[in-house]
C-alpha cells in the first residue's frame, strides 16, 4: 500500500502553478521575444520567469528538495523528493496565441512520481492528483471534483491525440504508424491537454514519444490516478529514467491492444 504523502506537497502544487501562470499570462499574446535553444525548440522569457518563480517557492518551501527542471536544469536531484518543472509546455502554441499550453508539475520519490499537476493559465483549469489521492479537476464550474477515464471498449473505437507528427524518429514514426492505422481517428496540436482529456474522459488515448521527464512525469500521476494506465511503449512503468515514448490510455484492456500495435514487425 502506498504511504501517505505530506498534504502540504499538494498545497506547495497550488501554489507553483498559481505563480507559474501569474508569470505566463503577463505575457500571453503581447509582443514578446522568441530565441532557439540548442535543440531547436523556441523559449521565451515566460518560460524563464515562470520556472524561476517556482523554484524560489520551492527552495522556500522544502530547501531539502530536489529540483529539474526545463530552463534552469537540475539541482539537488540525489534527494529523496524532487520537483521536476515545465514551466510552459506547449511553447509553440503559447507564442502562437494558442491556450492550450500548460504548466506542469510533478513530484518524484526516489525516482518514482507520486504527484502530479497539470495546469491551464489561459483557460483557468487544472488537474491534480498524487499516489494516495485520485485526480480532481478544478476549472469551469468545478471545485475540485474526481476525474475519471471513460470506458471505450475496443482499440479500433479508440479516438486518439498526439501533440505532433513530426515529434517521431524514423523507428518510433513507423511505429505509431501502426497504431495510428488501428484507432478510429487522430488529432494533432493537443500538447499536454491531450492527457487532462483522458483523465476526464473526453478521449481515449495519447501517443508521443522523444519525451523528457518534465514532458511526462505529472502525466504518469493524473492519468492513474484517474483510472486509466500509461507506461512507455514497452509497457515499463514511467519514471525519471524512462526512454521518453509515453502511451496512455483510459482502459486496460485497449492500452494492452496498443501496446502490441505499437510493437516492431
Amino acid at each position: 500500500m502506498t504511504s501517505s504523502l505530506d498534504p502540504e506537497f499538494s498545497t506547495l502544487a497550488h501554489l507553483l502553478a498559481d505563480v507559474a501562470s501569474k508569470a505566463a499570462m503577463q505575457h500571453f499574446r503581447t509582443g514578446f521575444a522568441i530565441e532557439t535553444k540548442d535543440d531547436a525548440s523556441p523559449v521565451t522569457r515566460a518560460d524563464r520567469e515562470a520556472e524561476a518563480a517556482m523554484r524560489e517557492q520551492i527552495n522556500a518551501a522544502f530547501p531539502t528538495h530536489g529540483i529539474l527542471g526545463e530552463e534552469y536544469g537540475a539541482e539537488r536531484t540525489d534527494a529523496e523528493f524532487v520537483w521536476v518543472l515545465d514551466p510552459i509546455d506547449g511553447t509553440r502554441a503559447f507564442i502562437n496565441g494558442i491556450p492550450l499550453f500548460a504548466t506542469l508539475i510533478a513530484l518524484v520519490r526516489d525516482g518514482t512520481p507520486v504527484l502530479g499537476l497539470n495546469a491551464f493559465p489561459a483557460l483557468d483549469e487544472r488537474w491534480l492528483a498524487t499516489s494516495d489521492q485520485p485526480t480532481r479537476h478544478w476549472g469551469r464550474g468545478n471545485t475540485g471534483v474526481e476525474a475519471r477515464t471513460r470506458n471505450c471498449p475496443t482499440l479500433d473505437a479508440a479516438q486518439m491525440c498526439t501533440s505532433s507528427p513530426d515529434m517521431f524518429n524514423t523507428a518510433d514514426g513507423a511505429r505509431y504508424a501502426q497504431l495510428k492505422a488501428a484507432v478510429r481517428d487522430t488529432r494533432f496540436g493537443t500538447d499536454a491537454w491531450a492527457y487532462a482529456m483522458v483523465a476526464s474522459g473526453h478521449t481515449d488515448m495519447v501517443a508521443e514519444s522523444g519525451m523528457q521527464p518534465y514532458d511526462y512525469l505529472s502525466h504518469a500521476v493524473i492519468v492513474a490516478g484517474a483510472g486509466g494506465t500509461i507506461t512507455d511503449w514497452e509497457g515499463q512503468p514511467l519514471t525519471m529514467n524512462s526512454t521518453g515514448s509515453v502511451l496512455a490510455s483510459g482502459r486496460a484492456s485497449v492500452h494492452e491492444a496498443a501496446l502490441a500495435a505499437l510493437k516492431t514487425r
